[in-house]
C-alpha cells in the first residue's frame, strides 16, 4: 500500500511545483507578419506601405514594437533580464504567456480566444484605439492577452499594462521615466477606449525629438504635425498628422503668385494649361511691368474690396481674406489646397486644420456682405474644400478620407447665422474652438468671469443652443503654452481638472493645445501628463493622479513639491493679462503707458477700494517667493540622482519665471514712483530691472524648444518678456538710472 504522504505530494505539492516552474518564465508572443524577426518588424516603419490596402505589415510593425516596449520595461521592472523573450506566434512556448493582438492577428490569441472570453467583434466595438487586457489560467498557466480594436489599440494596451504595473513617463528625457520594481503576477481584466478621439498638440513646424514622439505614444496621445521629419515613425505609433495654418491663402492663392494658366489676353504664358476661367472685366494686364502675370493681375475680382477698391489683401499670415462670394476664386483656392495635400507641402496629412488669415478682415463687396457674418463665409469655404477633397478621393487622387477642422476663433468666433447646405458633412467637417484670451485664474465655466463668460456664450452657440445652425462635433484648442507665454513655468492643474470634463460635457471629442515645448519641461511635465490622462478618461480622479505624480516623481520631497505646484499655479494662473494676447501689462510696459493696470483681472496690489478678482502683481511675486522657498527646501533633501535631476530642471524653469515677474515688478514700481515725483526711489528699481534683464538675456535654454512664431528678436528670456522697451521709456522718464547718494531702497 502506498504512503498517504506520497499521495499528498502527487496530488497537491507536485502540481504546485510544476506551476511555479512554469511561471518562472514568461514569453511575449506576437505576429511578425512578412518580416524576418520581431526585432526587424518593430523597426520596419520605413519599409511599410502605410497607404495600401494590405494591413499585414502595418499591424506587425506596430504590434511588434509594442512587444519590444513591453519586454524592455518589464525586464527593468522585475530585474529579470533573461525573462520576457519575444517570439512569433508560430509555436506554443512553455511557461506563462503575454499575447499581443486579437484573434485576427495572433494565432495563439485565436486558439485561446474562447477561454479568454475575447472575440474579434468585441474588440471591434472598442474602436481602433480601444483594447482589452485579460488574464486567465489556461491549462495550468497564466495567459495575459493585450488585444486592441486595431494595431494602435494593442500598442496603447501594452502601455496601459505597464502603467498599471507602476511605470510612468513624466517627460521625454530618460530621467523623467519612473519604473516601479515589481514581481510579475498578472491578474488583469480591463476594457478601455478613449473619451477624446484625438489628443495632442498643435505644431506647424518640424520640431521635436524621437524621445518626445515616444513620450506621446507612451501616454496614448495621437496628434502632431505633418511637418515632422519622420512621418513613418508617427504612423507606426498611431500619431495622426495635421496640416494647415494661417498661411494657407498665401501658400495656395497669394495675389503675387504667377498665374498658372494660359491667359487669353496675355502673351508669354503659352506653355501653361488652358485657362478654365473667364476673362475678368477688371483685367488690366501686367500692371507692374515685370513680364509675368500674377493671380491678382489676372483676376482682381478674386481679391477683396477694401474701402471701395479691389486690393491684393492677402498677406503671408494676416490681412484681408480673398473674395469668398466669387465662385471661381473659391474653386481655384480649394483646388490648389487639395493639390497641396496630394503632392505638395501637406502631403501625408491625416487631418486638415483649415484656417483663414489670423484675425483677418473680410471682403466688403456687396455680394460678400449679403452672405452674412465672417463665420458664414468661412463655412462656405469649408463646404467647398470638403467637396473637393471627396472628389479627389473618388477619383483615386487621394487614397484616404481627409477630415477638416475649421476655425472658430477671433473673427470667426461667432456662430453662423445662415443655414448650412443640406449635405454639409458633419462627420468630416468639425469646428475647432480656440478661446485665445480666456482667463486661467477662473474655470472656463465660471459664472461671472467676464473673459470666460463671453467665450462660454460663443461655445454654447456652436454646441448647445437648440437653434444653432452648426450641428457637428467640436475640437477644443487650448493655450497651455501659447507662443506669447514663451514657456513660462505655468501650472494649470486645478483649472484642467475642471475644464476638460466640462468641454467633454459640452460635446467636444477632440483636443489639442498650443504650442508645447518638446523637452526641458520642468514643472510643465504635470500639465502634459495630466492632460494625457484626462483626455483618455474624463472621469480621472485628479487628486489621486496628483498624489501619484508627486510621490513617484519626487519621492521624499513629494509633500514639499505638491505645495510648490499649488503655489506655482497661483503665481502664473493670471498669465493672460500679464503677457497674453489682449490688453496685457507687457505691452503697456513696452509703450510706457500712463495707466499700467487698467482692468480688474490684473492690478498692482490690493489697496482699499481697488477691485481685483484675480491675483495682483504683488501677490504673484509673493507666491513666487513661496515657491522659491519650497523648491530650495526640496533641493537640500537627501534624494536620488534621478529626483535631483528633475528638481534641477524644475528649478531652472522656475528661475526663468521668477525673474520675468521680478522684471515686470521693478519696471512697474519705477514707472509709478517716477510719475509720483519720487525719481530717486524709481531709479533704484530701474537699476534692479536692468540687473534682472541681464540675467534673463543670458537665458536661451528655458524657451528654446518652443514655437518661435517668426519672432523678430533673439529667443532669450529678456526679449520673451515683450517689454524690452520699458527700460528706454524709464530712462526718458527718469533721465538717469543713478540715484542720489542718500537714497535708500524703497520699502514695499
Amino acid at each position: 500500500m502506498e504512503s498517504p504522504l506520497k499521495y499528498l505530494f502527487v496530488v497537491l505539492i507536485l502540481p504546485m511545483f510544476c506551476i511555479s516552474r512554469a511561471h518562472a518564465t514568461t514569453t511575449i508572443v506576437v505576429n511578425i507578419g512578412p518580416f524576418e524577426s520581431v526585432e526587424a518588424a518593430a523597426q520596419a516603419e520605413e519599409r511599410v506601405d502605410w497607404f495600401d490596402a494590405d494591413m499585414t505589415d502595418d499591424i506587425a510593425c506596430t504590434q511588434c514594437f509594442a512587444a519590444m516596449e513591453l519586454q524592455r520595461f518589464l525586464r527593468e521592472a522585475t530585474g529579470l533580464a533573461g525573462n520576457f523573450a519575444v517570439v512569433k506566434d508560430a509555436g506554443m512556448p512553455e511557461g506563462e504567456l503575454i499575447l499581443l493582438g486579437g484573434p485576427d492577428s495572433n494565432r495563439l490569441t485565436k486558439r485561446f480566444a474562447q477561454k479568454l472570453g475575447i472575440d474579434a467583434g468585441q474588440l471591434k466595438r472598442l474602436g481602433p484605439q480601444g483594447y482589452r487586457i485579460k488574464t486567465e489560467t489556461i491549462d495550468g498557466r497564466r495567459v495575459t492577452v493585450v488585444a486592441g480594436g486595431g494595431r494602435v489599440g494593442t500598442l496603447y494596451g501594452a502601455y496601459d499594462l505597464l502603467h498599471r504595473l507602476g511605470t510612468r513617463w513624466f517627460g521625454p528625457e530618460n530621467f523623467h521615466t519612473e519604473v516601479a520594481s515589481i514581481k510579475w503576477n498578472p491578474g488583469f481584466d480591463a476594457s478601455e477606449r478613449p473619451d477624446f478621439l484625438t489628443r495632442g498638440f498643435l505644431a506647424v513646424e518640424d520640431r521635436g525629438s524621437e524621445e518626445f514622439i515616444l513620450w506621446m505614444a507612451r501616454n496614448r496621445l495621437n496628434e502632431w504635425t505633418v511637418a515632422y521629419r519622420n512621418q513613418s515613425l508617427l504612423r507606426k505609433l498611431g500619431i495622426r498628422m495635421v496640416c494647415g495654418n494661417h498661411d494657407a491663402e498665401w501658400n495656395f492663392f497669394a495675389p503675387i503668385k504667377p498665374y498658372p494658366y494660359n491667359h487669353p489676353k496675355f502673351k508669354g504664358d503659352d506653355n501653361n494649361p488652358e485657362d478654365p476661367y473667364p476673362v475678368s472685366v477688371l483685367y488690366k494686364g501686367d500692371t507692374d511691368g515685370n513680364g509675368k502675370l500674377s493671380y491678382f493681375e489676372a483676376h482682381p475680382e478674386w481679391y477683396p474690396v477694401v474701402n471701395g477698391k479691389r486690393v491684393p489683401g492677402v498677406g503671408d499670415w494676416g490681412g484681408t481674406n480673398f473674395c469668398t462670394s466669387n465662385a471661381d476664386a473659391c474653386s481655384e483656392f480649394v483646388k490648389n489646397y487639395v493639390d497641396g495635400i496630394i503632392d505638395g507641402p501637406y502631403r501625408g496629412a491625416d487631418l486638415v486644420r483649415f484656417w483663414t488669415l489670423d484675425g483677418g478682415k473680410w471682403c466688403q463687396c456687396e455680394n460678400c456682405k449679403s452672405l452674412g457674418i465672417p463665420s458664414d463665409h468661412n463655412l462656405r469655404l469649408v463646404y467647398r474644400l470638403d467637396k473637393e477633397l471627396k472628389k479627389a478621393h473618388r477619383e483615386g487622387r487621394l487614397n484616404r478620407v481627409i477630415p477638416i477642422r475649421f476655425l472658430v476663433y477671433a473673427d470667426v468666433l461667432a456662430p453662423p447665422t445662415r443655414p448650412l447646405p443640406d449635405d454639409f458633412d458633419y462627420d468630416t467637417c468639425t469646428a475647432t474652438f480656440y478661446p485665445i484670451s480666456r482667463c486661467y485664474v477662473h474655470n472656463f465655466d465660471h459664472a461671472s468671469c467676464p473673459r470666460n463668460v463671453n467665450y462660454r456664450k460663443k461655445l454654447h452657440g456652436w454646441a448647445v443652443d437648440p437653434g444653432r445652425r452648426y450641428r457637428g462635433q467640436l475640437v477644443i484648442g487650448e493655450y497651455y503654452n501659447v507662443s506669447r507665454y514663451k514657456s513660462l513655468p505655468i501650472c494649470f492643474m486645478h483649472t484642467m481638472a475642471n475644464d476638460i470634463p466640462h468641454y467633454y460635457k459640452t460635446g467636444a471629442r477632440f483636443f489639442q493645445y498650443m504650442h508645447v515645448t518638446t523637452g526641458r519641461w520642468g514643472n510643465k511635465s504635470l500639465t502634459n501628463y495630466q492632460m494625457a490622462r484626462q483626455l483618455w478618461d474624463v472621469e480621472t480622479d485628479c487628486r489621486g493622479l496628483w498624489q501619484d505624480f508627486f510621490e513617484r516623481r519626487y519621492g521624499p520631497a513629494a509633500e514639499t513639491m505638491r505645495e510648490f505646484y499649488e503655489s506655482l499655479e497661483k503665481t502664473f494662473s493670471n498669465v493672460e493679462p500679464l503677457k497674453g494676447w489682449s490688453n496685457n501689462l507687457a505691452t503697456r510696459l513696452q509703450a510706457g503707458s500712463n495707466n499700467l493696470f487698467n482692468e480688474p483681472h490684473l492690478q498692482y496690489k490690493r489697496d482699499s477700494g481697488t477691485k481685483s478678482d484675480a491675483p495682483t502683481l504683488t501677490e504673484m511675486v509673493e507666491y513666487g517667493r513661496r515657491c522659491r522657498e519650497l523648491i530650495d527646501k526640496a533641493m537640500k533633501m537627501d534624494l536620488s540622482k534621478r529626483i535631483k535631476m528633475r528638481l534641477a530642471e524644475d528649478n531652472r524653469q522656475f528661475t526663468y519665471g521668477q525673474r520675468t515677474l521680478a522684471y515686470y515688478d521693478h519696471c512697474c514700481q519705477a514707472f509709478m514712483l517716477g510719475r509720483a515725483g519720487r525719481k530717486d526711489e524709481a531709479r533704484v528699481h530701474l537699476v534692479q530691472a536692468k540687473r534682472v534683464a541681464d540675467l534673463l538675456r543670458q537665458d536661451t535654454w528655458s524657451m528654446d524648444l518652443a514655437f518661435i512664431h517668426d519672432e523678430p528678436f533673439p529667443l532669450d528670456g529678456f526679449h520673451s518678456t515683450y517689454a524690452t522697451g520699458a527700460i528706454g521709456q524709464l530712462e526718458k522718464l527718469l533721465g538717469s538710472d543713478k540715484p542720489s547718494l542718500n537714497t535708500k531702497p524703497p520699502k514695499k
